[in-house]
């Protein structure tokens, strides 16, 4: 059984990585002092706290944002420039790792966790710290803006997850962009700032952390809270996971399974096959009882998965119940999250809600209330 409680970990590359402020700053002053000399253009060279606040952006928008004075195409054969003296830079061995990552990434791996990196970088540049860095000793699989169809870097991280089979993930970063694109997939974001946004970017995300060091024990905050509820579980045989839409009792259900296994005791995971819009007690209860039927037969805790669990006309059956909750914003961003139009915001505020809302949960003891609104540090009730 997995010792972790997410199965894939994303990664920012520049700033979240790699020091990239030990070669651009340098690269770019460099190559950008010879361009204005040979063109004979008197302008003032950026200074390196306005080179260091393009990292973690594409580039071409960062040039325009920075360089706004410059014509276009002008911007454009300085950013060639930049980019030519960076990667001379980088062959000669001036990349390195942040501190924390190396071994950070090494554990990661050594647990079975999935890896990747979601960067607004080009294709050259990827290829160099997968390689020539060594970057891809412990990442399975890179995307950057040349990635095929790739737009944006919420397209990244949703190709990295289908490609990894899992929504069990987490995105790593420095910058607003890496949150937005995480929040975007409904993945939740740890945030490293590196100060390369500058003063004004207050990032919000699922866990801020001052340094790669942390993100482990941040992560792992998820099974300790998890460890706790199933504690409270103990003796019980047949526990119904239950809660709103997208609140999470899935993965909950999941990882209590999973820790349970990692304890000696044998835990299967069944779907009830119920719905939030069912209102036929009888059906519901038919759906319960073909779903227990279907559990593992060496199963020693059988977690039945499902909405409406809790309706008085099912609940005695059950030895225990664990209620997963989130807040109605956390849903609706999930809603969004799932990236198939406005309609699963619909479907979830005028269907899917209401429905699961409609049902009074019956007292079943012991019950386990999780606040699942931040997936990486669940809180018990």
């Amino acid at each position: 059984m997995s010792r972790f409680p997410f199965e894939a970990v994303l990664f920012d590359l520049d700033g979240t990585l790699v020091a990239t402020e030990r070669f651009w700053p340098d690269a770019a002053r460099a190559a950008t002092l010879q361009f204005f000399a040979e063109r004979g253009i008197d302008r003032a060279v950026p200074t390196t706290a306005e080179w260091m606040s393009m990292v973690g952006l594409p580039l071409h928008d960062a040039f325009d944002q920075t360089l706004s004075d410059l014509a276009p195409d002008v911007r454009r054969a300085l950013m060639d420039a930049c980019v030519e003296e960076e990667h001379a830079m980088l062959a000669r061995g001036h990349a390195a790792l942040l501190g924390g990552v190396r071994e950070t990434l090494t554990e990661l791996r050594s647990l079975g966790v999935r890896l990747g990196i979601a960067s607004n970088c080009g294709p050259d540049y990827l290829d160099l710290m997968m390689q020539g860095l060594g970057l891809g000793a412990w990442i399975e699989e890179g995307r950057c803006l040349a990635s095929p169809g790739v737009r944006n870097k919420a397209d990244m991280v949703e190709d990295l997850l289908h490609t990894f089979g899992t929504r069990s993930a987490v995105m790593v970063g420095d910058r607003r962009g890496d949150r937005d694109a995480a929040w975007l997939n409904a993945v939740p974001h740890v945030h490293i700032p590196r100060g390369y946004g500058g003063a004004v970017e207050d990032v919000a995300a699922e866990a801020v952390l001052d340094g790669m060091d942390q993100l482990l024990p941040a992560l792992h905050v998820r099974d300790e809270v998890l460890g706790e509820a199933l504690a409270r579980l103990t003796g019980a045989s047949v526990v119904a996971v239950s809660g709103p839409p997208l609140a999470g009792k899935t993965s909950v259900a999941r990882d209590l399974a999973r820790l349970a296994g990692n304890a000696g005791v044998r835990a299967d995971v069944v779907d009830a096959g119920t719905r939030e819009d069912e209102r036929e007690p009888d059906a519901i209860a038919a759906r319960v009882e073909t779903a227990l039927a279907g559990a593992a037969g060496d199963a020693e805790v059988v977690l039945l998965d499902g909405p409406l669990l809790l309706h008085e006309r099912i609940a005695p059956r059950f030895d225990a119940s664990v209620r997963v909750e989130a807040t109605e914003d956390a849903l609706v961003l999930r809603a969004k999250g799932r990236r198939i139009g406005p309609s699963a915001v619909d479907d979830l505020l005028d269907t899917r809600l209401p429905g699961a809302r409609a049902v009074e949960p019956h007292e079943v003891a012991p019950t386990v209330t999780i606040d699942g609104t931040n997936p990486i540090s669940p809180r018990l009730r």
